[in-house]
C-alpha cells in the first residue's frame, strides 16, 4: 500500500511539472511531437471553412475565404518554426562561450563532472537547463559520451550536434577533454562567424523579394482600377456600336478581380518561399514570410473591395 501512494505521489508530482512545463514554454509541447502542431492547424482551418460556409463574410467570395482559411491554418506552423528558428540561432550563440569556459575548468585541473556542475551554475540562455541536466547525468553515473548525446538530442541545431560528435569521438580514443574542449569552442566560433556572414550577405536578397512582391501588387492595384474598368467601358461601347459582329462583347469584371487577387497571393507564397530559401537556405524556413505575404495580399484586396474607385482615381 504503501508503495502505491509513493508511485502515485510521483505520477502526481510528474504531471504537475509536465503541466508548469507546458505554460512556461508551450512551444516545448511541439517540439516533442510536431504532429500535433499538424491536428491543430487542420482543425483550424476546418473551423474556418465550415464558419465562412454556414455564416459566410460580406467582403470575401466563398472560395477567397477557403483560401483566407487555408492560410490561417499555416500561421501556427509558421509560428513554431520561426520561434524554433529563433532558439537554434540562440543556443547556436551560447555553445561557443559553453565549450570555453568548460575547457577553461577542466584545464585548470578539475575532474569533468567537477568542470561541468561548475559551469552549470552560470547562465548560457537557453542551454542552462540542459546543461543542469547534462551534470545531473554525469552525477548519476551515466557514461560522458551519452550524456553528450542526450544533450545535443535536447538541441538537435547542426553546430551542436558536429561538436559533440567532435567531443566524444575525441574522448573516446583517449585525448585531453580540455584540449578537445577548446578546439571545438574555436571551430564553433568560426561556424557561427562564417554563418553570421553568410546571413547578413543575404540578408539583401530578402528584401528584394519584399520589395519585388510589394511592387507586384502595387501593378495588380493600378490594373484593378484602371485596366479592369477601361475593358469594361470598351466592351460596353463596342457593344453599343455594334461592331461586335452581332456578338454581345462582355467583360467579366468580377472574374477579372478574383484573378488578380490569386495571382497576388500565388505570388506572395512563391516569394515567400524563394526568400526563406535565400535568406536561411531551407525553403520551409520561407514558410512565415509566405504567410505575412499571403495576409498582405488578402488584406489589400479587401480594402480595395470595399473603397469606392473615385477615391482611388482623387
Amino acid at each position: 500500500m504503501e508503495t502505491d501512494e509513493l508511485l502515485k505521489a510521483i505520477e502526481r508530482n510528474r504531471k504537475g511539472k509536465r503541466t508548469k512545463g507546458i505554460i512556461r514554454d508551450p512551444i516545448g509541447l511541439f517540439r516533442e511531437n510536431p504532429l500535433r502542431l499538424g491536428y491543430i492547424s487542420g482543425a483550424i482551418g476546418v473551423c474556418l471553412m465550415l464558419m465562412s460556409y454556414i455564416y459566410g463574410w460580406e467582403f470575401v467570395a466563398p472560395y477567397d475565404a477557403y483560401i483566407l482559411s487555408c492560410i490561417l491554418a499555416v500561421v501556427p506552423p509558421a509560428y513554431y518554426l520561426y520561434a524554433e528558428q529563433k532558439r537554434v540561432r540562440k543556443a547556436d550563440d551560447e555553445f561557443p562561450r559553453l565549450l570555453r569556459d568548460l575547457a577553461e575548468a577542466k584545464r585548470a585541473g578539475l575532474t569533468l563532472i567537477d568542470a561541468l556542475t561548475l559551469i552549470a551554475e552560470g547562465n548560457y540562455g537557453v542551454l542552462t537547463e540542459g546543461l543542469k541536466t547534462l551534470a545531473y547525468h554525469l552525477t548519476w553515473g551515466i557514461a560522458f559520451a551519452d550524456a553528450l548525446r542526450m544533450f545535443s538530442k535536447r538541441y538537435p541545431t547542426r553546430i551542436i550536434k558536429r561538436s559533440v560528435e567532435m567531443i566524444v569521438e575525441g574522448y573516446q580514443v583517449g585525448g585531453d577533454v580540455g584540449e578537445i574542449l577548446k578546439v571545438a569552442a574555436d571551430d564553433v566560433m568560426e561556424l557561427r562567424t562564417l554563418e553570421k556572414k553568410r546571413v547578413t550577405d543575404m540578408e539583401q536578397y530578402v528584401i528584394i523579394c519584399y520589395v519585388t512582391f510589394f511592387v507586384f501588387l502595387g501593378v495588380l492595384m493600378v490594373l484593378y482600377y484602371t485596366f479592369i474598368p477601361m475593358m469594361a467601358e470598351a466592351a460596353e461601347k463596342v457593344s453599343a456600336t455594334g461592331m461586335g459582329g452581332g456578338f454581345m462583347v462582355r467583360v467579366d469584371v468580377e472574374t477579372m478581380k478574383m484573378l488578380f487577387f490569386h495571382c497576388g497571393v500565388i505570388q506572395g507564397i512563391c516569394a515567400g518561399l524563394v526568400a526563406g530559401k535565400l535568406g536561411e537556405g531551407r525553403i520551409i524556413a520561407g514558410l512565415k514570410h509566405s504567410t505575412v505575404l499571403a495576409l498582405a495580399t488578402f488584406v489589400l484586396f479587401a480594402i480595395l473591395k470595399l473603397i469606392p474607385p473615385m477615391v482611388i482615381s482623387l
